[in-house]
């Protein structure tokens, strides 16, 4: 983690840059986001085809849809913030000025393949993953329902770095999570993806909050929103540099069959 002195943080979410933080985080593929190519190629793989999918708080980011083609017939996007909706529907709809995902959707090809890809077939997913897109929607995980209740629930809810990114409050974390997994059908996939040991998290000039929690935590709110434990596949992976704010990633996978649960 960053040595140093703790950073004054940015609260006001209108202050998020998308392109800082894609710069950030996304400039390459490092060992965070090759870990989470093959995270998402592995959890695809485990889902039965046909199903809908909701990327619950997806940023500005569309690397985790890359290698859902084929795994799932349809694809709800949503996040907060205004900024990231315009960034993502930028790459949607195949804008020059959109940030170049290429570099992660060759990856992805090549940990589903196991073979070198070319440029055609990078071109071939992009445009298979911009089809599978069909609605971009504004959602809030502080509400309850989250999302327009007429869209859920999905088959599955896929959510990267959101309520725990979102807060240093460990009630509103769990709310934040809770109100996330109710987007989810009985019997669907939930793929997560959260920071762990985090204080805060930089997007260019700034430093935005997040809360500290760690595997247990993560085991416990989710059994807790019904998740029974052997359903839950959890792994870490540690942060690739030295001036992250937060000790690693938390991977996890969860099959739902719960009767209740909440906050």
């Amino acid at each position: 983690m960053r040595d140093g002195p703790v950073p004054s943080l940015t609260r006001d979410f209108a202050h998020f840059d998308p392109r800082a933080y894609l710069t950030e985080y996304y400039a390459d593929v490092g060992q965070e986001n090759l870990a989470l190519l093959r995270f998402m190629a592995e959890a695809y793989r485990s889902l039965p085809p046909g199903g809908r999918l909701l990327d619950f708080g997806g940023g500005p980011t569309v690397y985790p849809l890359i290698s859902a083609v084929g795994c799932v017939a349809e694809v709800h996007f949503s996040d907060y913030l205004p900024a990231n909706l315009a960034e993502v529907r930028l790459w949607l709809a195949g804008d020059r000025r959109a940030f170049d995902w290429s570099e992660f959707v060759r990856t992805a090809l090549e940990i589903e393949t196991g073979r070198p890809c070319s440029r055609a077939e990078v071109r071939q997913r992009e445009q298979r993953v911009r089809a599978l897109v069909t609605r971009v929607l504004r959602c809030d995980a502080s509400r309850n329902p989250a999302l327009d209740p007429a869209l859920g629930p999905y088959d599955v809810v896929v959510s990267n770095f959101c309520a725990e990114s979102a807060t240093q409050d460990r009630a509103q974390w769990r709310a934040f999570a809770f109100n996330i997994v109710s987007q989810l059908r009985d019997g669907g996939v939930l793929i997560l993806s959260a920071l762990m040991g985090a204080s805060s998290y930089a997007v260019g000039p700034r430093w935005f909050p997040a809360v500290d929690i760690g595997e247990e935590d993560m085991l416990e709110l989710l059994e807790e929103a019904g998740f029974a434990a052997k359903s839950i596949e959890l792994r870490t992976v540690p942060a690739d540099r030295p001036s992250r704010d937060y000790e690693g990633l938390m991977l996890v996978v969860a099959r739902n069959a719960r009767q209740g649960g909440g906050a």
